[in-house]
């Protein structure tokens, strides 16, 4: 199925809108004659979001895709109307600032290098208690379909979503008929993002379920379906406790499988895979060890066209979800606010990726290790004026050995500005 306009679905919910809208304005004008100006003024919230952000990649070939652009978005959220009735539309940009003809694939701007602007969100709310049902263009945020915000412009989808609370548990189940990739400025159908075949189309079923069962634990479920394409399940949980005054440990699991579905049309066969991973986590004062391990199966490489994956091995450059592939990471994060310099962090880490192998043939492929490290200021200090706390500066680079296949390095600098009125 695919979409007839940008605002196709908030276009079909459009007389339902109205009627609530109507019913909503009638209740709140009967108590309190400025509700609409409230809701769509005084309660409103504005964002605006700046961006600017330096990639250069060097790969095997050799290939070099780099950039530099600068933008971000800039959004709209009235209050609730009546405590029933919420909008909200939200629109992004990403502007070349240096942008050579024959270095595009850097995910900051489309692939010939053109600029990115577009209405990514532009949605209403019913709430109903704590249920929400939400029409039009928003974010999802789930394990495998989520914003994988690390370029200009997130992922932004289109459709209808339910959600909210059921005693202990949390839900989200959505319909949504395309998304809208980071480095594009149309939404697609959910086939053609999964790079299905011209003349494929599908829509995408979803549900996510979490809680928090106890103090330090959590756990999430969540499954999508998009028919004839593909279908998957993911779940994980985390458990947290203290081992002494000084230490805490994190434990967290998490499993997930994938296949075909219907005809086979993204490959042309059927395939299937599974992954499932353990982390362990060792926290003391502004410190922490982490040591994690990821298996794919050696029916088929992982897909992840929706989102980026919540593996726990899921590195800056290479995801490490090869089939066959096992994946080890070692890595530590350290905040220096203990030491004076309130705002910086480091985080580093490495992963092995070993045993790979063609899903078609058996045949093995190379092995890969990928080093990433992270250097994050926040101007949050006091010594820093009241207009400059909200910036945030990054810096991160990388490193993978290919072995044969060549090396990749990888460097970005990325700088935030978010402001909220």
């Amino acid at each position: 199925m695919k979409a007839t306009g940008p605002l196709w679905p908030l276009r079909r919910a459009l007389p339902l809108v109205a009627l609530l809208a109507h019913g909503a304005c009638g209740a709140a004008e009967a108590d309190e004659p400025s509700a609409l100006s409230d809701a769509l003024v005084r309660d409103s919230e504005v964002t605006l979001h700046l961006r600017s952000y330096y990639f250069d990649r060097h790969s095997p070939g050799p290939v070099v895709n780099a950039a530099w652009a600068a933008g971000g978005w800039l959004g709209y959220r009235s209050g609730w109307l009546g405590n029933l009735l919420q909008v909200g539309v939200v629109g992004y940009t990403s502007q070349p600032l240096w942008a050579p003809s024959d270095t595009g694939g850097s995910g900051l701007l489309q692939s010939n290098q053109d600029s990115i602007s577009v209405i990514g969100q532009a949605y209403a709310s019913l709430k109903l208690g704590e249920q929400r049902l939400t029409g039009g263009r928003f974010e999802v945020r789930q394990p495998e379909v989520n914003p994988n915000d690390s370029r200009m412009v997130p992922n932004t989808f289109e459709g209808g979503n339910f959600s909210g609370k059921l005693g202990p548990v949390n839900y989200f189940a959505a319909y949504l008929n395309a998304m809208k990739l980071l480095a594009s400025d149309r939404f697609q159908d959910f086939a053609t993002v999964a790079g299905a075949p011209a003349g494929v189309g599908s829509p995408m079923w979803l549900i996510g379920l979490d809680g928090t069962p106890m103090a330090g634990s959590k756990w999430r479920v969540s499954a999508f379906q998009v028919p004839d394409i593909l279908q998957s399940i993911y779940g994980d949980g985390v458990w947290q406790t203290p081992l002494s005054p000084a230490y805490t440990l994190r434990l967290g699991a998490q499993a997930m499988a994938q296949r075909s579905t219907g005809s086979d049309a993204l490959t042309g066969s059927s395939f299937s895979t599974s992954s499932a991973g353990v982390r362990a986590e060792l926290v003391r004062g502004p410190a922490t060890a982490t040591l994690a391990y990821n298996q794919t199966a050696s029916g088929a490489t992982w897909r992840s066209p929706y989102g980026d994956w919540p593996g726990y091995t899921s590195m800056i450059v290479l995801k490490f979800f090869r089939a066959h592939e096992r994946a080890l990471l070692v890595g530590g994060k350290y905040d220096f606010a203990d030491d004076g310099l309130p705002g910086l962090a480091l985080n580093a880490n490495v992963v092995f990726g070993r045993d790979a192998i063609d899903a078609s043939t058996g045949a093995p492929l190379n092995d890969n290790t990928e080093y990433d490290l992270t250097l994050d200021y926040r101007f949050t200090a006091q010594r820093w004026p009241a207009w400059a706390r909200p910036l945030w500066l990054r810096l991160r680079a990388v490193y993978v050995d290919q072995g044969a296949v060549g090396n990749i390095n990888d460097y970005r600098v990325i700088l935030n500005y978010p402001l909220v009125f």
